[in-house]
């Protein structure tokens, strides 16, 4: 008696169909788990950003320097931004140019704590800050001046700021 082997064969499915109902059930699960834990997150994101607050409080009186990312020496504005950023374990450029294009762009009405304010010049994204509170009329914010080194200023308050501000972004939450 002789086997007979038959080349009779299984449509084969291909990877990424089998594959697929497993990763639709992780994105449905990813989905509930973070409406679930939605108020975790934006609780992580507000102690973040009063953190950021702390960091860039402390560093008030600093002096300015052109190029200048740490304490020691000074900050010019987006050095101050870089290192108050890495101090809470976000990594940003240092160039306001370059933070600008970083995070969700968002309405000055809507800056939070922590948000990045951005101001130009000619055209041009020359500063930028970090805003400390948002309330009817007062955007104040901490930065690195030319003049003064790193300080509060109400900027809606200030004719030289106000006329250059530009918008505003987030780059906690985004």
């Amino acid at each position: 008696m002789k086997a007979v082997i038959s080349n009779f064969s299984i449509f084969k499915t291909p990877f990424f169909l089998k594959t697929l109902p497993v990763i639709l059930i992780f994105l449905t699960s990813c989905k509930i788990f973070y409406k679930n834990n939605a108020n975790f997150y934006s609780n992580t994101d507000d102690i973040l950003r009063k953190e950021i607050i702390s960091t860039s409080n402390s560093l008030i009186g600093s002096k300015y320097r052109y190029g200048g990312i740490s304490p020691s020496k000074g900050f010019d504005c987006s050095g101050f931004t870089y290192y108050v950023f890495k101090n809470n374990n976000i990594t940003l450029p240092h160039s306001s140019r370059e933070q600008s294009k970083i995070g969700k762009k968002i309405k000055i009405e809507n800056a939070k704590e922590g948000d990045l304010v951005f101001f130009k010049h000619k055209r041009k994204i020359n500063h930028v800050g970090i805003v400390v509170s948002n309330s009817k009329g007062h955007l104040i914010i901490i930065h690195s001046t030319t003049s003064e080194g790193v300080k509060k200023d109400d900027i809606l308050n200030s004719n030289y700021w106000k006329k250059r501000l530009t918008f505003a972004t987030d780059v906690i939450s985004h």
